[in-house]
């Protein structure tokens, strides 16, 4: 069952829309849409991935149930992310094993294709799907954004 209906980005920047950015310690991420693709234009880093987060939230998870996400990505400069599965309110927690997380993969200027399935070990109302992507100074794309679940 897809938890993602929006994987052209077509409602990121509404007040309704799942998808939002988070920014930290003075990281700015400025978004465009070209067609499917969802542009990122990173600047202000500081060294921390998670200084700069495209989120996807809240959606419900379920403990034991298995999430598949799936996506491409690019970057304009090589540099490594990662995509992780947690609470969308504090304390942040992540919803599945340190075995499991999607770890961190690099992001080249060729498109890729990256699926991830996790299996949640602990249930929560409301979840977020976190990119990470605030490492450097850089401009990343990404495209057919999906997140499906199953018991």
């Amino acid at each position: 069952m897809p938890l993602i209906t929006d994987a052209t980005f077509s409602t990121f920047g509404n007040p309704d829309s799942k998808w939002r950015i988070t920014c930290h310690k003075g990281v700015t991420m400025t978004p465009a849409r070209q067609g499917d693709v969802l542009r990122l234009a990173i600047a202000n880093t500081s060294g921390a991935n998670w200084h700069g987060e495209l989120l996807f939230a809240p959606f419900p998870v379920v403990e034991g149930e298995t999430y598949r996400l799936s996506f491409s990505a690019r970057a304009d400069a090589p540099f490594a992310f990662s995509v992780w599965l947690g609470q969308m309110e504090s304390p942040y927690s992540s919803l599945v094993t340190k075995e499991n997380h999607f770890g961190e993969k690099l992001m080249t200027p060729d498109w890729q294709a990256f699926t991830h399935v996790w299996t949640a070990s602990r249930s929560e109302p409301k979840a977020r799907l976190d990119f990470v992507l605030g490492q450097i100074d850089n401009t990343v794309e990404l495209q057919n954004v999906k997140l499906e679940h199953s018991k």
